[in-house]
């Protein structure tokens, strides 16, 4: 027995095969998913992260803050890094026009199909590496808790390398057992943090399966993820690629300063440190970049400005009841449907289906006409669609496969717009105009002007509020337009919403549509500016960096064969 499991930990250990001598250069890539440049100053000074502390300070690397787009997402981030193309992804949640689809960046079909688009166009960067906890595998040999290959249809079959990780990691019995000792300890702070949540009345993220979540994100993944990354860096694999996401997840659930998020810190950290000494005695130099994909804003939820009310609830008001509203916020319980159907689909291949399919069967029936009556929306007239990604929401009207522009939609549903720009927590809404042309919803004047009438507008005179506090929150002019431009092409694309919806932005908090303490998706606050760790020998400045695309473009010429 013990040769057999020998021969699997050996050959699951080889299947990424090394080119040798190792005379190029490798990279690592650690990013800390959601930890705005401003959040990670504030962990430094209070000494969460002593590691990074000293790397910095060592003058041999550079802090700097940098732009992420709109939206601000890890799906439009991550596919621009890994595939030099974020076209045509307008959020965590989109509808696709053509095929009725929904795209929904919680369930592995919705990433494999993005990243199937994706690789079809052009290289992924991490040809001949490995992807950890990602949404796409940028063509790595080894994806482990890679979103887009992570189904029970394929977890088992050679050619997606995506589970021999975690087999070798169950059978190291040491970092087993400590982790299932860190689990235990998660969970205990979650229920102790809960209960304080409780007492002193502070509101967060209502989910049920979130102790289980978070011991998920916070310590299985971030333990298999350090453990196959140290094996493959001492082995010389190419390119690695780690997303480290508890503290994106304690952000989302209780805010981005708070406690419980800024503790997560100190874990990462500590997993930073080990990565960063592993690379110093590889065999194989390796660049080291430590990175976010965006940062958060702190928010608040739109339901809890207007008595509970989500947005499908205030367009159902204006529509009388005559459409069928659907509003997506896919939280942890989405997630864990999502798995039930997996294991589902696995005992209907064994000897147990026919007991399964009759315990199930009008549980799954019931969901199959939920689903074909959704996607009638392209031959019906009454179906609306909102899809939410935190401060920003896509809103599709039903029965044409082609965008309206902002005319059409006021033909359509007169008088809509207005109604939309005066609900409390709605900063501005966008679109296209009949020339194309991305358009912004001006309340005072009841129309819409070009996006660069506002961009002209220097002076900050009649713009609307939200629009002012994004705008004075840049530091200088190039950073206000580069803003605007990402707007701009943001809302031009083919997937983007029918109408745009933005929540409004104070300077310091943000209307979040989810149910969620920190906000990202949209545009204003920490969530357009994440960081960058980097060697200061590297020659590129992630200062510049206004689009992801451009480190593909850097890291592909400069490290992949």
């Amino acid at each position: 027995m013990k040769i057999s499991f020998l021969n699997i930990f050996k050959k699951s250990i080889r299947k990424i095969k090394v080119k040798k001598p190792l005379e190029k250069k490798g990279f690592v890539i650690f990013q800390i998913d959601g930890l705005s440049y401003e959040a990670l100053r504030k962990a430094l000074s209070l000494n969460l992260m002593p590691h990074l502390k000293k790397i910095i300070k060592s003058d041999k690397y550079i802090l700097s803050r940098y732009f992420t787009g709109v939206p601000s997402d890890t799906p439009f981030f991550q596919a621009g890094l890994l595939y030099g193309n974020n076209d045509n992804i307008p959020g965590f949640r989109w509808i696709e026009r053509e095929t009725g689809e929904e795209i929904i960046f919680k369930k592995p079909e919705s990433a494999g199909r993005i990243e199937e688009l994706l690789a079809k166009k052009s290289r992924g960067l991490l040809t001949g590496g490995s992807s950890y906890v990602n949404l796409f595998s940028g063509g790595a040999s080894r994806s482990t808790f890679t979103l887009s290959t992570f189904s029970i249809r394929y977890l088992f079959k050679k050619r997606v390398r995506n589970f021999d990780i975690f087999i070798i990691f169950i059978f190291h019995i040491f970092t087993f057992l400590k982790t299932f000792f860190y689990v235990f300890f998660e969970a205990v702070f979650e229920i102790g943090e809960r209960i304080t949540d409780i007492l002193k009345n502070r509101r967060v993220r209502p989910e049920g399966f979130f102790p289980f979540a978070r011991a998920m994100s916070n310590v299985i993944f971030k333990e298999i993820e350090t453990f196959g990354a140290i094996m493959d860096i001492s082995r010389g694999v190419p390119s690695v690629y780690l997303d480290y996401i508890g503290y994106d997840e304690l952000s989302h659930h209780r805010g981005p300063y708070s406690f419980s998020a800024l503790r997560t810190l100190k874990a990462i950290d500590r997993k930073l440190f080990h990565i960063y000494k592993t690379i110093l005695k590889a065999e194989r130099k390796y660049d080291f970049f430590i990175i976010s994909d965006h940062g958060h804003t702190p928010s608040i939820p739109f339901s809890g400005l207007n008595g509970g009310k989500m947005l499908k609830n205030v367009v159902q008001d204006y529509t009388g009841g005559d459409f069928k509203i659907y509003e997506f916020d896919t939280g942890y319980n989405a997630v864990f449907k999502r798995l039930f159907l997996y294991i589902g689909d696995f005992f209907r291949k064994g000897t147990c289906s026919k007991i399964f399919n009759k315990f199930t069967g009008r549980i799954g029936l019931q969901k199959e006409n939920e689903y074909d009556e959704k996607i009638d929306w392209r031959t019906t007239d009454k179906i609306i669609y909102i899809m939410d990604s935190g401060p920003m929401a896509n809103i599709y009207f039903s029965g044409n496969t082609q965008r309206m522009s902002v005319e059409g939609v006021e033909k359509k549903f007169a008088g809509l717009t207005a109604m939309l720009s005066c609900i409390k927590g709605i900063g501005f809404i966008a679109g296209v105009n009949n020339d194309g042309e991305t358009v912004i919803y001006d309340n005072a004047d009841k129309k819409f002007y070009e996006y660069s009438y506002y961009l002209n507008n220097r002076n900050g005179k009649n713009m609307p509020s939200t629009i002012k506090h994004i705008v004075e929150g840049y530091q200088n002019i190039n950073e206000r337009d580069a803003a605007f431009l990402s707007l701009e092409r943001f809302s031009k694309f083919k997937n983007a919403g029918d109408l745009i919806l933005f929540g409004e932005y104070d300077g310091r908090n943000i209307i979040n549509f989810e149910n969620q303490m920190g906000a990202h998706g949209g545009i204003g606050g920490e969530q357009n500016e994440p960081f960058a760790v980097w060697n200061k020998d590297t020659r590129f400045d992630f200062g510049a960096v206004n689009n992801s695309c451009k480190i593909y473009e850097f890291l592909y010429n400069n490290y992949v064969d």
